[in-house]
Order: structure tokens, then sequence, then C-alpha cells
């Protein structure tokens, strides 16, 4: 199918201008021998209509000389596959830079389950922009995906937000016929149209966030919530992790905008529950050991965690902690990350039992998904997006006093999780049957 109104941004109209009058200046030349006046009686239509049936044909065929070049038409058979749309992915990357392994950015993990597993996926193409430097080569194994190098970005996420590469997605929208966009990042969406207002074409823009500059995930004083909100509200429908998160950010919005807005959030956001790996089982070590399978980070209660392991060494406890940190110089840690998540899921399924330490912490933690993929049961807090994951009859505790006490109750033999059906969990969750929630057929 030839859609000839989307390459009007791609066609300079000056030079068609530059292009008519030489046309026409042809004409003249071709009748410049005829006397001046038969020429100014007679002729003079003659070369205006001679003159725009030259550039009408020229015009005709530079069309169809750039439809081929794009390849929206051909003329012979081709084994080059055809897709349905082309969807273009506003991106959301966090783990990146020295030390970081692009390929276990979370939401990466999240657009390959989501190509693995949705039906829908197969017939689109997925245009995802990445940062200089930092290839996600584990996405080259779908002959659906073209990765494209969008120049290089702050490995800081706060700063990040803020580095919308305007010239690139510029270019994007002059070089690709996109029908979608699917943003991961709201903070740039807004951006993103305010680009592509030069575009004659206005694609219909859908969301997933993955995280909120709010205090309850430790935001700085200045941030960009304000700018992720605003993207939202330009999109069809942005889909979150949990109803919980739902209800949270739109609270944390009623402090800056109007009911109005409040209102058409409400129905925008809606709940596209996130997926975890098939499950399985392995042999449990000899030792007591807890994984902490999470990022060094305050929200993460990461060293809340750490201090309470110290005390409960000191005491004489003897444990293992499993851990993807791995500049941690403890006696009782082991590193278990691995750049292949096969290995890593393997690595993890080891342990006893997991800790999530969250607090405020808004996120849908896959740290924790990975864990029960890999047959091991975690302790859990209340209040926040967790009954909406293992259910409501799941043992969650009330606060860190109450960790503690598990935790110790743990190491001294007496806290048994054993119970706990990580399959049953695991199956509900499983990206085939989650993804299923999502309303990724309007891509």
């Amino acid at each position: 199918m030839c859609y000839l109104s989307r390459k009007k941004d791609l066609i300079n109209t000056d030079s068609y201008h530059v292009t008519y009058h030489r046309c026409l200046s042809t004409s003249y030349i071709l009748f410049g021998l005829v006397p001046f006046t038969k020429r100014l009686l007679f002729f003079t239509p003659i070369a205006f209509c001679f003159g725009g049936f030259l550039f009408g044909i020229l015009r005709f065929f530079s069309y169809i000389v750039l439809l081929i070049k794009k390849g929206t038409m051909k003329f012979w058979d081709t084994n080059e596959k055809q897709f349905n749309k082309t969807v273009l992915i506003v991106p959301n990357w966090t783990w990146f830079g020295d030390d970081k392994d692009i390929n276990s950015d979370s939401f990466l993990l999240v657009m390959k389950s989501f190509l693995a597993n949705n039906v829908h996926a197969d017939y689109n193409k997925w245009i995802i922009p990445y940062p200089s430097g930092h290839l996600p080569s584990s996405l080259l194994k779908f002959d659906n995906v073209e990765l494209v190098d969008m120049g290089h970005l702050s490995t800081f996420p706060p700063l990040m937000r803020i580095q919308f590469p305007h010239s690139f997605f510029r270019k994007m929208f002059t070089n690709y016929e996109i029908d979608t966009i699917w943003s991961h990042l709201p903070e740039w969406t807004n951006q993103l149209l305010i680009a592509r207002r030069y575009n004659v074409m206005t694609q219909p823009v859908y969301g997933y966030c993955h995280w909120w500059e709010i205090k309850e995930n430790g935001a700085y004083k200045w941030n960009s919530f304000v700018d992720n909100i605003n993207g939202i509200l330009q999109m069809e429908e942005c889909g979150v992790n949990s109803k919980w998160v739902k209800n949270l950010i739109i609270e944390r919005a009623s402090e800056y905008f109007s009911q109005k807005q409040l209102d058409k959030l409400e129905q925008i956001i809606q709940p596209w529950y996130l997926g975890c790996d098939e499950h399985f089982t392995s042999d449990k070590n000899d030792v007591p050991t807890i994984l902490f399978n999470h990022r060094d980070n305050g929200y993460t209660g990461f060293k809340f965690f750490f201090d309470l392991m110290d005390e409960f060494w000191s005491k004489g406890y003897k444990f293992k902690v499993y851990t993807t940190t791995s500049d941690i110089d403890k006696e009782y840690v082991e590193y278990v990350g691995n750049p292949d998540r096969d290995t890593y899921l393997q690595n993890i399924s080891k342990a006893h039992i997991g800790v999530g330490a969250f607090k405020d912490y808004s996120a849908w933690s896959m740290s924790v998904t990975d864990g029960f993929s890999a047959g091991v049961p975690y302790l859990l807090p209340k209040g926040l997006c967790y009954e909406e994951m293992v259910g409501e009859n799941y043992p969650l505790y009330n606060d860190r006093t109450q960790l503690k006490e598990w935790l110790e109750m743990f190491l001294q033999n007496r806290l048994d999780f054993s119970y706990i059906d990580t399959q049953k969990i695991t199956h509900k969750l499983a990206w085939k049957n989650s993804i299923l929630g999502w309303k990724t057929h309007i891509l």
C-alpha cells in the first residue's frame, strides 16, 4: 500500500518551485525563435501548459523513486518480511554504563518478554532506539526489531529523563513510516509530540510507565513528575504495574492537576501486570541462604537490609546472602549476577527465601518475580502492590520490625516458607498469561 500523503514532509517544496520554473524556462527556449508578437498571443499559454506538463512528469517520477527507496512500492517479488504496522518505541533505559550491562535492563527484559509472548507482536515492526555504545544485543534475535542508535544519554536516570534527543526523533519521523508510538518514558512524550508537529502524520500514542519520581521512590525535590503526568495525558492508554500504583499516582497528581485532568488520568492509566519466566526448582544450599537481588538504592531498603545482616552475623548466625550487586565486600555475601539470564535464574534458585525490604517503593519488583520463577518464596510487605502479585492468602509482613523478627526466626530454623506454592504464583504471572490483560492488540 502506498501512503503518498505520508511523504509530504520529506519533500523540499522549494526545490519543486525551482524545478517548475526550469521546466517553464525550457518550454520558452523551445519556442524562443518564434516572433515576439506570436509568442505573446499564442505560444505563451502553450509554454505554461508544456512547462506544467514537464513539472508533473518529474514530480510523479520523484514520488515513484522515493517510494521504491523506502520500500513501500516494489515492481518485483521480494523475500523481505512485510509488517502490518511500524511501532516506534520510546525507551526507558536506566541500566547501562560502567559495570552495567544494558542487556540486564528491566525495560529490555519487559520488551523481550513482550515480543516473545504476544501473538500480535510478530505482525508489527518495532523500532527501538538505544544509547550510543550500549547495543542491547539480546534483541538482535528478533527479526521484526530494528535497533537505532539515538546518541549519548546520561547513565543517571534523573538526568536521562530530561535529555530528550529531539533531533534524533525528528529524523525518525522523517525517515520512517511510523504508524503508532509506544512510549515507555512519559517524561519524553510531550516533547516527542512537539518534535513531531511538522510531520503530516498524527500517530496514536500508547504507553507503559515503569517509574515515577515521587517521594515514595526517593525522588529529589526538583524532579520530572509533572512532565511524566503531562506525557501520560497525551496517551490513549498507559499501562502500569498494579491498581495500587494507579491510585497512588493519581493521588500524587492531585497535588498539581485539576479534577478534570485527574478524571482523564483515571481513564488513561490501566493496570497491565508484568509477567515472569516459567517456573522451575532446583536443590537448595545446605547453608541457610537469603536472596537480595535488588539494586543498591534507598527505595529497595538496601542499607537497612545489610545493616540487619551485619547484626545477625555479629550474633554468630551462619548464612549466605545472594546478591546481584558485585561490589559488596562482606564475608557472608556471594555475587550471583550473570549476563546470561538462564544462568542467573539457576544461580538464585538455590536460595531458601528472598527478601523485599521495600517500605514505600511504588514499583512492581521484577527481581521478586525472578525469584518466584526460580522457586524462591519472598518476605514481602503489606500495603503496596504485592497483594496483587501474590494473592490474598500469602503471608506479608506488617513493618520492618516484623521483617527482622521473621528473618531471625528463619536463621533459627523456626520459619518455614517452603509450603509457599511459588508454582501457582508464577503460573498466574507467566508472561503468556499476564500479557493477555495488556491492550497491546491496539498497537
